[in-house]
């Protein structure tokens, strides 16, 4: 577990309506939308929130071998940090992290290192550009998709637009030209590839026009992330999902991270309480 499930965790760690589930398994026929009225409707039920305060979060860690049930504490300010703290059983300290705009910090009580990044990081180490405002949507629930994470980026972005079952689904089929760290991959997979070809989808529910799941997948190679949100219900006023999934995944592994959220507070005063002891060592 230890450090490699926590750098999971922030890799992947990261208008009202009725209850989805009632609408859910009660839902007829999907009425005929443009794309464009799509998104003017996405944008307009956006969660509003300044703070959003998870004093109990359940947190399940699962690989192919492993499974760990463990404890978290979310504070977001919006715009400003995501703050975590995860613990074990008897309140056994595991790690905390703290992202902001232009930083990643991370602290290991139990190895007694700690860990300091921008979001280069990620792009340098997973061939992924993960940004701040990325996560904050993922965990908000807000629309995104993986290569911009933004609402603003996306806007000119083409997608082909569906219905597949109870959802509208937007989703797009593109050939992308494979960065540094990918292509060592596939190297060792014996491939010798310069380019993938990836398919994202988008899952929109219709009566809130949240997102209900976010995937993206290499189709030739079988390997992708995605994150699932189910149980949206009404917590202080403010619809959120009850449970966020989120997955890794290739032919020989899959890594699964669930967040179950049973009490939320929204607009709340929050702070990042988070300081590096200067006995600790840092992580390369």
């Amino acid at each position: 577990m230890r450090s490699s499930c926590v750098l999971l965790l922030i890799l992947l760690c990261f208008v009202s309506c009725r209850s989805v589930k009632e609408i859910t398994e009660n839902r007829r026929d999907l009425p005929n939308i443009t794309e464009g009225k799509l998104f003017k409707n996405i944008i307009s039920n956006e969660l509003d929130y300044n703070t959003i305060y998870a004093k109990k979060v359940d947190l399940s860690l699962k690989d192919n071998k492993n499974s760990h049930s463990l404890k978290a504490i979310l504070r977001i300010q919006r715009d400003s940090f995501i703050w975590v703290s995860v613990s074990a059983a008897l309140g056994v300290d595991v790690a905390r992290l703290l992202l902001t705009p232009d930083s990643v910090k991370f602290i290991s009580p139990r190895e007694k290192k700690y860990f300091v990044s921008d979001y280069s990081y990620f792009a340098e180490r997973f061939d992924v550009g993960l940004t701040f405002d990325c996560f904050q949507r993922i965990l908000t629930n807000q629309f995104f998709d993986f290569e911009s994470c933004t609402t603003e980026a996306v806007r000119g972005k083409r997608y082909k637009f569906d219905k597949s079952g109870n959802d509208y689904v937007l989703y797009s089929l593109e050939e992308k030209a494979l960065g540094r760290k990918l292509k060592k991959l596939y190297k060792k997979r014996r491939k010798n590839k310069e380019f993938s070809l990836v398919l994202q989808k988008i899952h929109i529910d219709p009566d809130c026009f949240r997102p209900n799941a976010v995937s993206i997948e290499d189709l030739e190679e079988g390997v992708g992330m995605s994150v699932k949100y189910k149980n949206i219900k009404d917590f202080s006023g403010k619809l959120f999902p009850g449970k966020i999934t989120f997955n890794v995944f290739s032919d020989n592994d899959n890594w699964e991270v669930i967040l179950n959220f049973d009490r939320l507070e929204f607009d709340v005063e929050v702070s990042p309480n988070f300081k590096i002891p200067s006995k600790y060592k840092r992580m390369y």
